[in-house]
């Protein structure tokens, strides 16, 4: 079985189960050969619970590697991009989708650049314009209920939210990115929360949802993004991505708090592995 060869841009936190530190072992689990280009370098995530936490920026490092890379003929099929800390980074990100990306190359964006209603602290309106940009390039955009709100000039909404509500924001996603939509923290309910995917090809949203567990659990988006990517990869359709994602965050999040570990640090998502690896067997069956 050929492997794809799949390019992972985000930063790396040194201590925390996030970002490039799950991205790897999920899209790796699913029989895609990974490399990576990260933008940041920090000694923890920039999350609540953490302060005076280290950062290094990879920018002009970034690069260095795609001119070497450049030399030697590297490509990839997929592409997960994620955390972009700077205007130009994003500035590289098309760069890589210019010169590195195959013809047929799956371009998977999670737009990293809020929450809660609110940009994270060094976004401005310039940036979520390039991240419209971005979206454009992409195969499939992963905005969470914030960033979508921003990208598509609509207003945030904390839920719970309508099936005609979900549907009009996936819409106005689908103007800019113009291929698939999957957009995260839909809650139907007080109780459920979850994803919802469209593409210009089917007038349908599909949904997929879990309940809803007390707390806050760092690294749960990387992950959901990642297996969506992961099994995009390997050519699994968008609703079977997404349901696979829901299914596994919500067993990641049940271990975690089972487990009673500190949650700041990121989730136990290693153990459910094994669950990856056999859902992702049994759609290259289907």
């Amino acid at each position: 079985m050929n492997q794809p060869k799949v390019l992972v841009i985000q930063d790396i936190s040194a201590s925390c189960q996030i970002s490039m530190n799950v991205a790897l072992p999920i899209l790796s689990s699913l029989n895609n050969s990974t490399s990576i280009l990260p933008t940041a370098l920090l000694s923890t995530h920039t999350g609540s619970g953490f302060e005076d936490y280290t950062f290094l920026d990879l920018t002009s490092e970034m690069e260095r590697i795609l001119d070497h890379w450049r030399q030697l003929g590297v490509s990839f099929d997929g592409v997960l991009i994620g955390y972009l800390g700077s205007h130009a980074q994003m500035n590289i990100v098309k760069r890589v989708i210019r010169e590195f990306a195959t013809d047929n190359a799956i371009i998977v964006l999670d737009p990293v650049m809020g929450d809660h209603g609110k940009l994270y602290p060094g976004f401005d309106e310039k940036y979520v314009q390039q991240m419209r940009e971005l979206c454009q390039l992409s195969t499939v955009v992963i905005p969470n209920m914030t960033e979508a709100a921003y990208l598509t000039q609509t207003p945030y909404h904390k839920g719970p939210h309508t099936k005609q509500e979900i549907e009009l924001v996936i819409q106005k996603m689908l103007e800019w990115n113009r291929q698939q939509v999957v957009l995260t923290g839909v809650m139907p309910s007080e109780q459920e929360i979850g994803a919802a995917s469209g593409s210009v090809h089917d007038e349908q949203v599909k949904t997929a949802f879990s309940r809803i567990y007390p707390g806050h659990f760092d690294g749960t988006g990387d992950l959901f993004s990642s297996v969506v990517a992961g099994l995009l990869f390997q050519k699994a359709t968008l609703e079977a991505a997404t349901e696979t994602a829901v299914a596994y965050v919500e067993k990641v999040i049940q271990r975690t708090v089972a487990s009673k570990s500190d949650p700041k640090y990121g989730v136990q998502f290693e153990t459910d592995l094994l669950y990856l690896i056999e859902k992702a067997a049994q759609l290259r069956n289907e």
